[in-house]
């Protein structure tokens, strides 16, 4: 079942990692995200380097984060994910426009963190994820950690996302 909460301003939803995926998410919001560009924070707990051709795939580098392209549907459609674990551990934040002095740490790496328990990381040493929200507002966040979550300061995204898991039925019925 999806579990819901804020973060200030954003909103999430966590979503079972059993059956869905980011993949599977980014193209459920697809239409949501055309035209925004994708900044990879997390790629199987490490980074994603853009390829040694970066002209010829669009993606490039800031501050050691690579950077898609402007979204368009085919891109969307066929999302890259990390082979080890299958995606877990792997984060994106997608924005209108990408600030050149861009410094973003993931959530997804905290192991076994739900974002209901975002805000006890927020220690000095910590991770605090909602000042990193506020203080860079992504138009949408995906990651997979313990849970696939999404993050945004549009209900109307969250709700969407939630859609995923209450219109289907378990695969034990």
């Amino acid at each position: 079942m999806a579990r819901s909460g804020a973060l200030g301003a954003f909103h999430w939803v966590e979503l079972p990692s059993d059956r869905y995926d980011i993949p599977a998410v980014v193209r459920h919001l697809a239409g949501e995200m055309v035209g925004l560009t994708a900044v990879n924070v997390a790629w199987d707990s490490g980074r994603l380097m853009p390829s040694s051709d970066p002209e010829a795939s669009g993606w490039r580098e800031i501050n050691g984060l690579a950077v898609s392209p402007v979204l368009d549907a085919g891109l969307l459609a066929d999302w890259p994910v990390s082979s080890c674990q299958g995606g877990r551990y792997d984060e994106w934040y997608f924005f209108r426009t990408i600030d050149p002095a861009l410094q973003l740490d993931p959530f997804c790496n905290w192991v076994g963190t739900s974002l209901e328990e975002a805000g006890a990381l927020a220690f000095p040493g910590g991770f605090d994820l909602q000042a990193q929200l506020e203080r860079h507002r992504p138009e949408v966040v995906i990651g997979e950690g313990r849970h696939v979550f999404v993050i945004s300061v549009h209900p109307r995204i969250i709700e969407s996302a939630r859609t995923l898991d209450d219109g289907e039925q378990s695969d034990e019925s």
